[in-house]
């Protein structure tokens, strides 16, 4: 289930949860309410799991912003650890640990290849 099928889901099964649409943080403690009462139906543990993945995948678009923006306002990898308080112990730590947001080569996969991975080299003619 994706996170537009779960809304829906939450629209027929429990309008209360539904309606704060703007709020996926209240719909999540809804949920995990209702499971912690015994009420928690298997569609509704898919539409909790949707709206887990899509609050990780905005999280990932706004640290993305975040850390282009501060890298665009001239801050150094050090800098840019010390303003978000991440207690890196060094630049190359920070560098490792967000270099791949602001990559412009960056790419996704597709599933088909290690995470990272580059595909394998064809034959060459020889």
């Amino acid at each position: 289930m994706n996170f537009e099928e779960a809304q829906r889901w939450l629209e027929r099964a429990d309008p209360q949860i539904a309606k704060r649409r703007a709020a996926p943080t209240e719909q999540l403690e809804q949920l995990k309410q209702e499971a912690a009462d015994g009420g928690l139906t298997r569609d509704a543990a898919a539409a909790w799991y949707a709206i887990v993945q899509e609050t990780r995948r905005l999280a990932d678009v706004y640290e993305r912003h975040l850390i282009r923006t501060l890298r665009s306002d001239g801050l150094t990898w050090q800098q840019v650890a010390d303003a978000v308080q991440a207690q890196m112990s060094s630049r190359q730590a920070a560098q490792a640990k967000w270099k791949r947001l602001i990559d412009p080569t960056r790419r996704t996969t597709n599933g088909n290849m290690r995470r990272g991975g580059r595909p394998p080299n064809p034959p060459q003619p020889g």
